[in-house]
This record gives structure tokens, sequence and C-alpha cells, in this order.
């Protein structure tokens, strides 16, 4: 079966500015032998060009332009239309990965050589720039990259000019065979003793005018020519003039090299070529109206870093600029997608790593964004991830807010515990990631939580939660301005390690019956779906993902999978999208409750874990310490080689505020009583710490009779071992409980002693106890007294263990 390759314009995804990014997909229903390749305008390639502007040009595909496939030359193209920034090509053949793709497809030779010709021919307003790249995988972004330097000539004079030649004065090879390095895009270098091969003659035969600069494009090989370079311009009689660069330099890919206007006059003149004197074109690919660079510390450019504006997506090209047309009318934010191994600026603890489209201004009617500038991060693929969830402070004189301890000194206790966690880690970048609810609807609360943020000593980015919306909004987008307005744009991404996080906001809100602003769905709006796919067409499909989102995108809690289609806001166009990659870890808040579930490998999501954390400043409303089960607390991932290496449950063990409520608990299930604000185990007085990963209970706990013993192993899932329980010489496994009405004992305490202690708390709908939570919970058949020690060995070979006598 005959299968057929196209090449198709991206006119749906983002182009890039002299980058277009292309994604490699298979048809959803392919017919049989057909394979579809999506490739953008790479930009840099023969083209008819646009008039220079600022330094930039625009650049068109033109009738006769083809690219080969592994050799495979594509039809020419014909009949394209002026200003195409995209067009099909047709390759026929089968193909297997990886493909190395050439522009243009008379330069490939063989599978390691492409020859530059010696003879190049002048087109009006066009050049070839040979481009190539290589792709190894399906769903591979493809970014075709420059082989070569242009030097670009505007001649006036008289008389009919034949040619123009290049030659670099060491004798350096500038045509015929060159070694070709399809993945880093790079030419071999050859310094050949054949002297034909150290020339390049670019044949015109135009008419000069006194008046009109007549425009010339000669493509050279990207190197270092030691000695400098010299061009030779030579009219129909043979009469030569030189002009000569006598000291070394460095031609760069992708630049166009622009002189000072020459006037042609014969008879071997030499004329200097100073380097201050040099221009430098980018050839871009479309229309822009957004401009500025990325660059390090340094002042060096960093290349390939993703821009956006929350729509269209762009990289930065080898001078760490960037280009991009957007609806600046609708657009608040013009920012990037931090690349691995950087840090965008910090400012109280909140990466900056966007720009306001108000704060900008324009210079010729494009919006000018300077320089986004990045810090190297030292051992960049070995850190330590912080995450917390739903801090959730309200204002102190809230009724709500005193049934037991205050939200914001229990917040103050998480910055304390936060900031100590940190400065005990070293040799490492620390990062935190606040899964959202970072207030109560209390807007003017950002700013202590900023204060706080600014006291850790590392960066924290940030989700948008349901209750960091001002319910007195009129929607969705005017309830965010608050949030925005501290932390930037809510739908964003970075990159760290190995490892790509997006961060969504998944609450759509709207006006309830009430008409505040407090009634949501789950999913993603459009504007949030759209960012994803253009975000995620740019990364591999070999990356792990990290999604950080407040409410669950997966599964929600033991026993029901959220539905991941009609009943979530494009579900089922995320769920789709997501299994695509070979790892997907989606991390949430939202439901108060610690949730780790691995999808089976017979499941559709079988590269989907989910990761839901509890509220970091302990229960809600009353802000006890306990939280379904577990202490107030944040989960600790530490990454090493670019990748997750494990994950541990950190409790805080700070409580310095007063107890506000009317009745103050004696809570028995409790592991630990506060001293001086302080938590200290009741067995053995050990200050409260990670060695606490588990709360065991003995028989007759749950039910007089009951000859189990039960243990909630906090962060356990089906990647774990099961406990086991170390008695007398005998080790038994622990058998998980299934059993929905087996609730946390220490959790059920709690909340039955403040529901029957608060008609305000009943008033809000709070229970005696909450959903069982049997996904952390085992259960062992043991004797009526007695003496153990629990053990479990985590799935990164990490084994916590725990005594208790009875």
């Amino acid at each position: 079966m005959k299968k057929r390759l196209f090449i198709v314009p991206l006119l749906l995804l983002p182009v890039l500015a002299g980058l277009a990014g292309c994604s490699l997909q298979e048809p959803e229903e392919p017919s049989a032998g057909e394979t579809i390749l999506e490739v953008g305008l790479p930009g840099e390639v023969k083209t008819s060009l646009s008039e220079s502007l600022n330094g930039k040009r625009k650049v068109y595909w033109a009738d006769g332009d083809r690219i080969s496939l592994n050799g495979s030359a594509s039809d020419a193209l014909s009949n394209v239309p002026a200003g195409q920034s995209s067009m099909p090509f047709r390759v026929e053949g089968t193909f297997a990965l990886p493909y190395d793709i050439l522009y243009p497809a008379s330069y490939y030779k063989d599978a390691t050589t492409v020859t530059l010709p010696a003879v190049q021919t002048y087109t009006p307003g066009s050049v070839t720039v040979p481009m190539t790249c290589r792709v190894t995988q399906q769903g591979e972004n493809i970014l075709l990259k420059h082989l070569c330097t242009v030097i670009r000539l505007a001649v006036v004079g008289s008389g009919q000019l034949a040619s123009v030649s290049f030659n670099g004065n060491a004798g350096e090879g500038v045509c015929g065979d060159f070694g070709i390095d399809y993945q880093s895009a790079t030419l071999g270098v050859t310094d050949p003793a054949d002297a034909d091969l150290q020339q390049t003659v670019l044949t015109v035969g135009q008419a000069l005018s006194d008046t009109t600069p007549l425009e010339l494009f000669l493509t050279v090989p990207s190197r270092e020519y030691a000695a400098g370079f010299t061009i030779i311009l030579t009219n129909e009689s043979g009469e030569k003039m030189k002009l000569v660069r006598s000291s070394g330099i460095t031609l760069e890919k992708g630049k166009i090299m622009v002189p000072a206007q020459i006037t042609y006059s014969p008879g071997d003149k030499a004329v200097e070529l100073e380097l201050p004197g040099l221009e430098m074109d980018v050839l871009i690919t479309k229309s822009y109206n957004v401009q500025g660079r990325v660059v390090d510390t340094s002042d060096n450019p960093v290349e390939g870093v993703v821009v956006t504006d929350g729509v269209n997506c762009v990289k930065t090209l080898f001078d760490g600029s960037f280009y991009m047309q957007s609806d600046l009318s609708s657009a608040k934010f013009i920012y990037i997608s931090t690349p691995a191994g950087y840090l965008p600026p910090v400012s109280s603890g909140v990466p900056q790593f966007y720009k306001t489209v108000a704060s900008l201004s324009k210079s010729g009617g494009v919006l000018q964004c300077g320089d986004f500038v990045l810090t190297p991060v030292e051992n960049p693929d070995n850190c330590t991830l912080i995450f917390t969830a739903d801090p959730q402070p309200r204002a102190s004189n809230i009724n709500i807010d005193n049934v037991a301890y205050r939200s914001l000194v229990c917040c103050e206790d998480m910055y304390k515990e936060l900031k100590e966690t940190a400065a005990a880690i070293s040799g490492r970048q620390v990062y935190g990631i606040c899964l959202g609810d970072i207030v109560h609807e209390s807007m003017s609360l950002f700013s202590n939580y900023v204060t706080g943020l600014g006291t850790l000593g590392y960066p924290t980015f940030n989700v948008m939660g349901n209750h960091d919306n001002n319910p007195n909004a009129a929607d969705d987008a005017a309830g965010a301005e608050n949030y925005e307005s501290y932390f930037g744009p809510r739908n964003y991404s970075f990159s760290i390690g190995k490892m790509h996080f997006v961060v969504l906001d998944d609450i759509c809100m709207y006006k309830g019956t009430d008409g505040t602003l407090r009634s949501y769905d789950n999913g993603l709006d459009d504007v949030a779906w759209n960012f994803l796919q253009a975000d995620l067409a740019l990364v591999p499909k070999s990356t792990t993902l990290m999604v950080c989102a407040h409410g669950p995108m997966f599964r929600k809690s033991t026993g029901a999978e959220i539905s991941t289609r009609e009943a979530t806001v494009h579900g089922e166009d995320y769920d789709k999208l997501l299994r695509g990659y070979s790892k997907v870890h989606a991390w949430a808040g939202h439901t108060h409750a610690t949730y780790n579930y691995v999808y089976p490998s017979s499941h559709r999501l079988k590269n989907v874990e989910v990761h839901t954390l509890s509220r970091s400043t302990g229960e809600l409303w009353t802000n006890e310490y306990l939280s379904a089960g577990t202490p107030r607390g944040f989960t600790i991932v530490e990454v090493r080689n670019g990748v997750i290496d494990s994950w541990r449950f950190h409790p805080t063990k700070y409580q310095s505020g007063a107890f506000h409520g009317s009745s103050l608990p004696s809570l028995s299930r409790r592991d630990w009583n506060y001293v001086s604000g302080v938590a200290k185990m009741k067995s053995g007085g050990a200050t409260l710490s990670e060695a606490y990963q588990m709360h065991i209970y003995p028989p007759g706990s749950y039910a007089s009779g009951d000859g189990y013993l039960y243990v909630n192993v906090f962060l356990w899932d089906s990647k774990w071992d099961a406990p086991k329980f170390v008695s007398g010489g005998t080790t038994k496994t622990m058998e998980l409980v299934t059993d929905d009405s087996r609730h946390d004992l220490a959790d059920t305490e709690m909340r039955t002693f403040y529901y029957n202690n608060s008609a305000l708390l009943r008033s809000c709908g709070y229970t005696a106890q909450d959903t069982g939570y049997p996904s952390t919970l085992f259960r062992v058949a043991a004797s009526a007294s007695g003496s153990g020690t629990v053990k479990v060995t985590d799935r990164f070979d990490n084994e916590y263990s725990q005594s208790i006598s009875w």
C-alpha cells in the first residue's frame, strides 16, 4: 500500500516566530498506509521576503520550494499565494523514525552528508537558507533550525553586475560536501585543499542603478572565519571590486549580516567591512505586534524558551528574541514557560515570570516586552518540591474563625515550619507549589500570604482555587482579578529537571441563586483548555507531566471515579490529551482529604497517578491539627536526575495560637500533646516529625470486642507494600479495610466534639464524621492485650515503623 506523507501548515496552532512549532501526529482514522506529518513554516528558508522592519523580515513560502524527508524529495510547491507562512508538502513513500528533514531538498546527498552548491542563483526578494531537524518519536515538537548565515548586500552604481563571490581568507570550505548532524542542526567544518570548494558564487546578471539599491542575498556556512572573509563583485566586463573583512569573525546561524549600502566601483578597489557597521536582520514567519528577549543574568540569550499570551505560544530564537501576534485587546499578560535549569526573578517568594500588557509600551505599533531575565540554577536536576494546599485563611473577626483556632495564626505556624524545613535542605534548589484556596474569599488576605511566602527563602508557584475568586465579582474573569494582581496568569507552565509542570485553573465559577460568585463547575473552561493544548503542543510525549490544579482532574476519592466526560468541563478532551503522555502526575487539593491513587495497567489512564493533599492548615472551620486523619502538614517531593525520586509527608509541629472556642477539647486519640506550642509525642516525648507517617489504633478502639489492630498510613497507595505487624517474633501482613464505616478515629473524635459543642458549625453543615478513608486504613487480628511494631515500605523502598503497646 502506498504511503503518503503530508506536511501541513499548523494554522490552528501558534506559529513560532522564526522557529515554528510543529507536532507529529497520526490522523484519528488514517487510511491504510497513510501518515500525516504536520509542519509549520520554519521561517529561515527560501521565501518571498518583506522589507526589513526593526531588523526583522517576514518570510513566506514560494513556488518551487521542496523539502526532503529521509532523502526523499517532496513535490515542489506551485501556485503559492502571496504571503503564505505555511503550505502543504507531499512526499510519497513509507518512512520510519527517526525522520530527518532538510530544506532545500536539492542539498541532500546521503544520510550523513549535504552538499552546499558552489553556485547560487539570484532570485529577486528571496533567499535559500538550509534548515534541518530530526524527529525521533511520535508527537515530538519539530523545530527546523539554521545551518548557515546570510549576507545581504545593497548595491548601487552603474553597469551590469554579473556575480558576487565569497571566500574565507584562511581557505575555509564554503561549498561542496559537509557532514550534517540532524539532531543538533550543525554542519561539519571543512577546510579543503581543493580551491574550487573555497569559494561560493552568486550569479546575478542585473543592471545597477545609481538611486535604487540592488538587494542581494548570499548564503554561506556558519562558522568561524579565522582571518575574516572577502566578497568580490564582478561586472559583465570582468572588472572586480573587493570587500574585505580583514580580522577574524564568527558568522552565526540564522543571522543576516547587513553591511552599509555599497557603491559599486570596479577596478580591484578594496573596501574594508568593519563589524560595527554591520546590522543583523532576523527572518520571521508572520506579522507580529509583540516582541522581546529572554536572556540570563549574564545577558546571554536563552534559545527555545516558550513565550505566550495565554493563547499563542512561540519560542525564542538563537539570539533570545521572540515575536508574536497577539490580540492585545484581550491579552492580560505576556509570560514565559520558565525552562529547566533556570529561575525567573522572585519577589516576596512569588516567581515573576510574567509582564502585564497594561504596564508595557508600544513602539512602531509593537508591544515592547524588553528582557525576561533568567537566573541559572546550580545542579538543576536535583531539587526539592514542597506541595501545600488550601491554607485558606479568613479574617479573625469572622465568627466561623473563632470556634477553635484562628486560621491566620495557623498559617503563621505553617510558614514557620516551611522555613525551617527549607533551611535544613542544602545543595539543591527548593521550590514551593501551593495547590489553591490561598485565601477564603478574603481578598485583602492575599497580601498576608505574600508576606508569608517572602519569609520562606524559596519561590512558590501558585494555583488558583475557587475561594480565591472575589465572591462579589460579576463573572469568572472578574473574580480572578485580585489573584492575578498578585500572582499573574491563572494558566501557565514551567519545567524542572526533566519534568514539565502545567498549572491550570480548573474551577469554572458562576453566580448562584444568592447572586454571589460561589457556585462552580469542575473542569477547564475554554481559556484553560486552549492554553493546555497550545502549551503541550510544544512538549514531547515522552515528557513526565506534573499537572497542578485546585480541584482533582481525575479520581476524587475511594470508590468513586470522577467522570472526565459529561460531568466535567472539557473532561473528555483533557482525558484524551493527557493519556497520550508517558507519565502524568495529577496534583490537587480542594477536597481537604489526603488521597493517592494509581490507575491500574488495564485502565485507559494507566499513565496517570492522582495526588490529592489535605488542608495544610488543618480541618476546615476549626483549623484543628487533624485533617482527614493526618496532622496539619505538607508533602515533600525529592527530585534526582531530573525525575521524582521519593515523596513523604511532613507534619507541622507548631501550634502557637490560643483557643477561641467555648470549650477546649480533650483528644485522647491524638498521638501528641502541645508543650509550649510544640507537638510532643505522648509515647516517648519526641517532637512530632517526619518519622510520624501513620497512626495506629489498638484492638477494641472501633468497637468492644473488635479483635483487630488498625493503622492509617497517610500517603499509602497501591505501589507501596502492605503494612506488616511484627509481634512476638511473628510477622503478619495487614489487610486493606474496605468497610466505609471504618473512619479514622482521631479525625472522628475531633469532629464529633466540635459537632456537639458548636451550633454554628452544625448550621454550616458540619458532620460528626466525614467520609471513610479505607484506601489508607489497614487491620490485622491481634490479642486483647500485647505489643508490637507496624512496618511499611513505600514505593521508593523507604521503611517507616511505629511501635505500640496496649
